[in-house]
């Protein structure tokens, strides 16, 4: 027999047990299962008891008021299906007694009773509100036979938790906002909305965000429903006189301005939290449509989106007294209308008190909102990637509105968001950002020159970057019509301003510039403009373009009676310049007149306009350099059939007196037009690159290779006995013989010289000492030296005379001293000098030898080449005359070798390379002598195989003449490998001596 069950026990259902219990599972997925399992389990057709579902729907409520996991959430969609399912078809005569019944349940369930705890007391309001959410989710109030009293118990449910707990009042102004929606698009009774609406104003809810939102879904959406009277101006509260009080109620320091008790009693929001209230995103969308609503006068006047966010957010949360707290909100609320409002409103969120804020947090990232504000430039990029239009209004929100005008946006956030929205904007934003650039530049806000100056530096900053962003960019739109436009005009713009000013200087006028321009922002124009010419020469079909559009500016405002140049001309000089006109118009004429390639004439039609330009500039040999350009031009292009080298030789000349000025306009605008000349450069043409080469790095060196510059007249007389005393200590080729072998060469190191000019300065300096030390007598700083410093000596006593006479020793002294280390200096200056000007130099060979590797001529410069890397002090100058060296030795191969027709000269020219292989030198050098060697061997045996025997014999000549000499392994490792590669093809030609 079984035995008995005790006596109360009831069996347990584990199914439920377990479904009730995944309903509080943080994962989504199971919480949704459960809830299906649950209403399969109570299903309508299973005809369960009226107990049976009042006791279900007491445990669900019991659920609700749960703070288990996500319990409230997993009840709540079981709570509001379970209600749908079972009362949603109710009669007309239990639908109303039933619907009541059920919210009794819920009232009673959820009730706050005994001596509980805070936390409980919360759980169960939380679980009350839900319930009530779920019964008007669930549709069963939504019903025909369900009457207003049903409404009013759930109505009065919301509103008592939402007056009574501040901080419910927003889940129950969303609740009760929601509700309205649902009640207007299902075309239900008005009366029910009606009462929604009294209520509000009964629990004095009217004048909070809530009542707000609420309010205006009703103006929106329920036509039918009559406003009450009274409580906003034409009864909107966004009427513009209700702009002040607006802003305070979302900003929440007051809930309501009603005088009665009732709303006097209803208190603030509870505990500050890290999302925005819902309504400002009502209050916004409204005003971001623009729409009349029903309900307003025809005389009323509603606020603008600009209007509000000035009031609202910028004086209000981003006002310097603000919390952190309420300026996060601000920042959210700039996220949100950034990221979803029409362009239009955009410009509208760059206030003064916004961007001094942001500006500020981004400072630092020490900054308590310092996230929150990399967060908004974020957004600010995300929208501007998406919708590169977006990019120019950001843009020139940033710009008009920084908080420090004379400290750019990028500068003072230590970002580069300018910078990237300059980049992401399009032809069709740029029509707009450019010329407001330029006003800014003409007029920068502030009348005193150091102000004015500091903001027209950061605008030409700006220009400038924004036309080298446009100029390095790779798309096609890059090269437009319409950027080639804009990119016209920034070069109008720093053309007219830097070389003239108005001489009618009325500030109505809107090109006169308000201050005048100062002396500085004139040179940073001039430098500017220089920089934006070389960004445009490698991205135009025509280099010529764009320095031709300049200087026909320059020269319309030359013969503008209305402009003065900043210049003083001579009668010469417009003479010059008179020419100058005549001699582009002949160009024209040339480029119109022949079709064909007309690639070189581009080329020096760009160098003569640069030229013209530099007269501007205040160089003092444009005017000479021009001269020769109009010699070159009629030896090149007017002349051309006829065999003359001078002009090419005479450009080289030019080119080279280019990259010898510090700038990279001079460097490119050298490299183009060489490149354009090349196939005309012959024997002559690379004489002065090679004189470049072997010029020695001094300051004797300096004064040989610019003897008519003025450097030459300023230093000559201080330099010519170091020169000669430089002489002594070097051979004819400038270079130091060696102190343990007679018959062998050295280059030192910059380290080893450094350490020599150390030492030597030690010796002066000791030196010096001692003299100061006998005309004083006294002791010497550096230690004791016999005949100075005896007490008797010291103690002696000078008259008047001898006094002047020590004094005018010690200046003589001084003096001295001082012309020494300036000597020194021009030395270190001088030999700077001249490694640039060998490093530019080095960059038009290797372009030479990039388009002309397989001309016969690219052999004369393995000698000058190899002395070089040699000879040099500098790092620099021998890598890159080994990156000449190494290129030309990649590009000759197989058949692709100069064609020779002097077998004898070339010969020649490798035993000289081999004499060069045996100086003592670094292994750079020794590398490059093999390369050297092997390609002047390719050379001769493509020309003719049986010259392989010559070769060998050359080699082998080498280690016998000089078995001691000190070629590095490698030369002949290098040898060696070729000749097995080789080897098959000269055997095939019948030399089996290899």
């Amino acid at each position: 027999m079984s035995k008995k069950r005790p006596h109360g026990q009831t069996s347990v259902d584990t199914q439920l047990v377990e479904i009730y219990d995944d309903l509080a599972n943080e994962d989504e997925e199971i919480r949704l299962k459960a809830a299906h399992a649950f209403l399969i389990k109570f299903s309508p057709k299973d005809n369960h008891s009226s107990e049976q579902l009042f006791e279900t729907l007491r445990r669900l409520v019991r659920g609700l008021c749960s703070g288990r996991k996500a319990a409230r959430i997993g009840f709540s969609v079981a709570l509001t299906e379970f209600l749908s399912q079972h009362w949603g078809a109710l009669s007309h005569t239990e639908g109303t007694l039933q619907i009541s019944s059920l919210i009794d349940v819920l009232v009673k369930q959820t009730e706050v009773t005994g001596n509980i705890t805070g936390q409980e007391e919360r759980d169960h309001r939380f679980g009350r509100l839900f319930g009530a959410e779920a019964f008007i989710k669930s549709g069963i109030l939504l019903q025909d036979n369900i009457s207003a009293k049903v409404w009013d118990r759930i109505f009065d449910v919301i509103y008592e938790a939402a007056k009574n707990k501040p901080w419910l009042r927003e889940e129950c102004g969303w609740i009760l906002y929601e509700t309205v929606g649902t009640l207007s698009e299902g075309n239900h009774d008005p009366s029910i909305i009606q009462t929604l609406l009294g209520k509000l104003d009964q629990f004095g809810l009217t004048k909070t965000p809530e009542g707000i939102a609420i309010w205006l879904k009703v103006q929106g959406q329920s036509p039918k429903v009559e406003l009450p009277a009274g409580i906003w101006q034409n009864e909107s509260p966004l009427d513009r006189k209700e702009k002040s009080k607006l802003a305070k109620i979302l900003k929440e320091t007051t809930s309501s301005e009603h005088s009665d008790e009732t709303s006097a009693a209803v208190s603030q929001r509870g505990s500050w939290t890290s999302r925005i209230h819902f309504a400002w995103n009502v209050v916004f969308s409204e005003l971001i449509m623009a729409k009349p609503t029903r309900g307003t006068k025809p005389q009323s006047k509603t606020i603008t989106f600009e209007a509000f966010w000035k009031e609202a957010v910028d004086e209000q949360l981003f006002a310097s007294t603000s919390s952190d707290e309420r300026k996060y909100w601000g920042f959210l609320l700039f996220q949100q209308l950034f990221g979803s409002a029409p362009r239009v409103f955009l410009t509208a969120l760059f206030t003064p008190n916004f961007m001094r804020c942001l500006t500020n947090q981004l400072a630092s990232k020490e900054r308590y909102l310092h996230r929150a504000a990399e967060k908004t430039i974020t957004t600010i990029m995300n929208r501007a990637i998406s919708e590169p239009s977006v990019a120019s209004t950001a843009l020139k929100g940033l710009l008009a509105n920084s908080s420090d005008k004379n400290v750019s946006f990028d500068k003072q956030t230590k970002t580069k968001t300018v910078e990237r929205l300059m980049a992401l904007c399009d032809d069709s934003s740029l029509r707009h950002v450019v010329p407001e650039l330029c006003d800014r530049l003409l007029r920068p806000g502030a009348m005193d020159e150091k102000n004015a100056t500091a903001r027209r530096q950061i605008t030409i900053d700006q220009l400038t970057f924004l036309l080298q962003s446009r100029q390095s960019s790779t798309t096609q739109d890059s090269r437009s019509s319409a950027s080639t436009a804009l990119t016209c005009h920034i070069l109008e713009v720093f053309a007219t301003y830097s070389y003239f000013s108005l001489k009618d200087t009325h500030s109505d006028r809107p090109d006169c510039p308000l201050p005048p321009m100062s002396a500085r922002t004139q040179d940073t124009l001039k430098t500017r403009l220089s920089t934006c010419l070389a960004q445009t020469l490698s991205r135009s079909p025509n280099p010529a373009l764009f320095a031709s559009h300049v200087v026909g500016i320059v020269l319309r405002h030359e013969a503008d009676e209305r402009m003065q140049s900043v210049l003083d001309f001579t009668s010469t000089l417009g003479d010059t310049l008179s020419y100058a006109r005549t001699f582009l118009e002949n160009i024209h004429k040339e480029e119109s007149s022949e079709p064909g390639d007309k690639t070189s004439l581009h080329a020096f039609q760009l160098l003569y306009l640069v030229t013209l330009l530099q007269i501007y500039n205040g160089d003092a040999d444009a005017v000479s350099m021009l001269k020769e350009l109009q010699s070159c031009y009629d030896t090149l292009f007017e002349r051309r059939q006829t065999v003359d080298q001078s002009g090419s030789e005479a450009l080289i000349e030019i080119l080279l007196s280019f990259v010898a000025k510090p700038s990279q306009l001079f460097r490119r605008l050298a490299q183009q037009v060489f490149t354009a000349f090349i196939s005309d450069i012959q024997h002559e043409g690379l004489q002065p690159m090679i004189k470049v080469l072997e010029t020695k790095e001094n300051l004797s060196g300096q004064d040989e290779i610019f003897e008519d510059t003025a450097t030459h007249s300023m230093n000559s007389s201080s330099t010519d006995s170091s020169a000669a005393e430089e002489m002594e200590m070097t051979n004819g080729n400038g270079i130091e013989l060696s102190s343990d072998d007679g018959n062998g060469l050295r280059i030192p190191s910059e380290s080893s010289e450094a350490e020599d000019e150390t030492k030597e300065e030690d010796q002066e300096l000791l030196a010096f000492n001692l003299k100061l030390a006998q005309a004083l007598k006294t002791r010497p700083i550096n230690g004791d030296t016999d005949g100075a410093g005896s007490e008797d000596s010291s103690d002696e006593d000078m008259d008047d005379e001898q006094m002047e006479a020590l004094d005018e020793h010690i200046a003589s002294m001084f003096e001295g001293r001082k012309k020494t280390v300036s000597r020194k200096k021009q030395n270190m200056d001088a030999k700077k000098t001249i490694v640039d000007f060998k490093c530019r130099a080095l960059e038009l060979l290797e372009i030479f030898v990039k388009k002309r590797h397989r001309d016969m001529l690219v052999l004369d410069l393995l000698m000058p080449l190899l002395t070089v890397i040699r000879t040099t002090t500098s790092s620099l100058v021998s890598r890159k005359a080994c990156n000449v060296m190494r290129n030309l030795s990649k590009l000759c191969k197989g058949q692709k070798v100069p064609h020779i027709d002097n077998e004898a000269a070339f010969v020649k020219l490798l035993k000289e390379i081999h004499v060069e292989a045996r100086r003592e030198s670094s292994n750079a050098h020794a590398s490059a002598c093999g390369q050297a060697s092997l390609l002047v061997v390719k050379v001769l045996v493509v020309h003719d195989k049986e010259n392989v025997r010559k070769v060998v014999k050359i080699y082998d000549d080498m280690q016998v003449l000089d078995p001691q000499c000190r070629v590095k392994k490698f030369f002949y490792t290098d040898w060696l490998n070729w000749r097995n590669t080789a080897k098959p093809a000269l055997e095939s030609a019948g030399l089996c001596q290899l």
